[in-house]
């Protein structure tokens, strides 16, 4: 059960892998199990971008035939994307470098949304969004791992 919470924490939206990380240390204190359970977090977060960008593809073509809603829907979608001419300069790297950054509302699911909106080309997005969730997970694997050993070292000089 522990397990299946911490590939959640990974699939979520809100935590992903900077969640999932932090969680597998607080729920596994052995080392091992810590690993384990941290790869599990990390391969739901990897799960995430070749699933929401096949499925903004279908959610688009069943909103635009839904009348109005469907022309606010491609309205909107029009101007983000034609306002999005600053980010789009950089592109897949500037994708990667977004994602990898472990702060609120940077991640797999933002940066799919984001490909998306710029029309990045599918197969790039995801190696993109990918190594981005990597690059997350070094960081916030590094932090735990680390900030738990700083703790140890204060502890045991009080």
């Amino acid at each position: 059960m522990k397990y299946l919470t911490i590939l959640l924490l990974g699939l979520a939206p809100v935590s992903e892998v900077r969640g999932a990380v932090p969680a597998a240390r607080a729920l596994f204190l052995d080392d091992g199990e810590f690993l384990l359970a941290s790869t599990i977090g990390l391969v739901g977060n990897l799960a995430v971008a070749p699933v929401v960008l096949y499925l903004l593809d279908r959610v688009e073509s069943f909103v635009v035939r839904l009348g109005r809603l469907g022309r606010l829907y491609s309205r909107v979608l029009e101007v983000a994307r034609r306002r999005s001419s600053e980010v789009s300069r950089y592109g897949i790297p500037g994708l990667t470098v977004f994602v990898a950054i472990p702060l609120p509302a940077t991640g797999a699911w933002t940066g799919s949304l984001v490909a998306y909106i710029l029309g990045l080309p599918r197969g790039r997005a995801v190696l993109a969004i990918e190594l981005g969730v990597l690059i997350a997970f070094t960081i916030v694997l590094g932090a735990t791992v680390l900030g738990l050993e700083v703790l140890k070292a204060i502890f045991m000089l009080t």
